[in-house]
């Protein structure tokens, strides 16, 4: 429980030696208003650290990379088919593919699929160029 001291002052006792200060009920005032709106200002922190914490949680690719990691595992020690590796693999490449496209749209920039890759424009001239790699189903040994 907090409480609340209210003295008086006069009006010259807030003003400085240009003659220019706060009064005694202005400060008195400016207490109450920092009080009352302490509760809102606090949950609204408490809202932003929420905000913060579930977006790391949701662009966080390091437990489907661990994924990924466990399932090559298996494979070598023969615990899964390649085409059981094969059907996870790709299902796994598809959630870090999302992953990364929710980091692109936080940040502001463009998804995977509407970069066009590098574009400038000189002049009356417009160029592009884009680099897409794909990666082969087929495992090579």
């Amino acid at each position: 429980m907090a409480s609340v001291q209210f003295c008086e002052h006069t009006t010259e006792a807030g003003k400085g030696s240009g003659g220019v200060g706060l009064t005694g009920a202005t400060n008195t005032m400016l207490l109450v208003d920092d009080l009352l709106m302490m509760p809102f200002s606090g949950f609204g922190f408490i809202l932003r650290t929420l905000q913060r914490v579930a977006e790391e949680q949701f662009t966080d690719d390091a437990p489907v990379k661990e994924r990924l990691l466990e399932l090559q595992l298996k494979l070598e020690s023969g615990e899964v088919s390649e085409e059981e590796y094969a059907a996870e693999e790709a299902e796994i490449i598809r959630q870090l593919r999302e992953i990364e496209n929710r980091k692109r749209v936080l940040a502001g920039a463009p998804t995977a699929e509407q970069d066009r890759g590098l574009a400038f424009t000189a002049g009356e001239t417009k160029a592009s160029a884009s680099v897409t790699f794909h990666q082969d189903m087929e495992r090579k040994s």
